[in-house]
């Protein structure tokens, strides 16, 4: 009788542990997926090209190998993975391009980051490289906190530094800490 009640009472606790353990690993599980919001995208669209016309000129191209849409996120925005090339056009028709092996647009904030290798070639001979850069769409300022390189052919200078800010014609540039040759016009 002793040894029948030994039985069911180590039974009862086993059954008891396993049951408590399933309840906690459960319990951490759901806490996991709700902490971690799976970043699914609403679409993937592959050998993206996008053209936006105004008044019937090309004012911009845009084109990547990927392009993923996540606006249903809290935070939305619009993922370029694979890596992005934009060709803007002025007024006169003169292309200016931007380069990059990763891109993402922030929808709310209306901030682009391009990241890896990125590379702006104006159309009159102007060349900015730097790991890093964020475009604010709404003021069309630009700027990075890296290393960059900017060559300016019509000038014959190519000027290195760390950071700097400009507006997107380059027409009112600001290099916070900078080396190079930078002619000075008297």
């Amino acid at each position: 009788m002793i040894h029948t009640y030994i039985k069911v009472y180590l039974l009862k606790n086993i059954v008891g542990l396993l049951v408590l353990t399933m309840f906690f690993s459960c319990e951490e599980a759901a806490k996991k997926s709700a902490d971690s919001q799976e970043k699914i995208p609403n679409g993937e669209t592959y050998n993206f090209r996008l053209i936006y016309t105004d008044s019937t000129k090309v004012r911009t191209v845009l084109e990547s190998a990927l392009n993923k849409d996540f606006s249903t996120q809290k935070f939305p925005y619009t993922e370029f993975p694979k890596g992005l090339v934009l060709k803007l056009y002025d007024e006169q028709a003169h292309e200016n391009i931007i380069k990059a092996r990763y891109g993402i647009y922030y929808l709310p904030t209306q901030m682009v980051q391009l990241r890896d290798s990125v590379e702006i070639i104006t159309y009159d001979g102007k060349v900015l490289k730097t790991s890093e850069l964020f475009w604010q769409a709404n003021t069309d300022w630009v700027f990075t906190e890296q290393p960059f390189e900017y060559i300016d052919s019509l000038q014959g200078s190519i000027t290195k530094g760390i950071g700097m800010d400009f507006d997107k014609r380059f027409t009112h540039l600001k290099a916070h800490k900078i080396t190079g040759i930078i002619p000075v016009k008297e």
